[in-house]
């Protein structure tokens, strides 16, 4: 994984606050204005902007809209889900055997 994990759970998709917040404030650094006037130029109200910045969560609208704004794709930041090796697939502690299954049930 490549980036930090807003889920306690790896194998679901994600997006990585961390790397997006750092991202928009290096754009930031590099321009004068004030937030309000870059919010309404982005679209988003300046709170939006700051929560951004700061590594919180945004609405997707929000984020569309900021990464068009820092000239990149919305899937720079997206984090894929983990996937389980072979290995981990079909191990015995994570199948159910059919007899115990059944014996259960009797």
């Amino acid at each position: 994984m490549s980036g930090l994990q807003n889920s306690r759970n790896p194998s679901l998709a994600d997006y990585d606050l961390r790397k997006f917040a750092s991202a928009l404030r290096a754009h930031r650094a590099n321009d004068s204005r004030g937030l309000s006037v870059i919010g309404d130029e982005i679209g988003v109200t300046i709170s939006d902007l700051s929560r951004a910045m700061g590594g919180q969560m945004v609405s997707v609208g929000k984020v569309i809209a900021l990464c068009r704004w820092l000239g990149v794709s919305v899937e720079k930041f997206y984090l894929e889900p983990e996937k389980p090796s072979e290995t981990e697939v079909c191990t015995g502690a994570n199948v159910k055997r059919l007899g115990e299954s059944e014996g259960a049930r009797a």
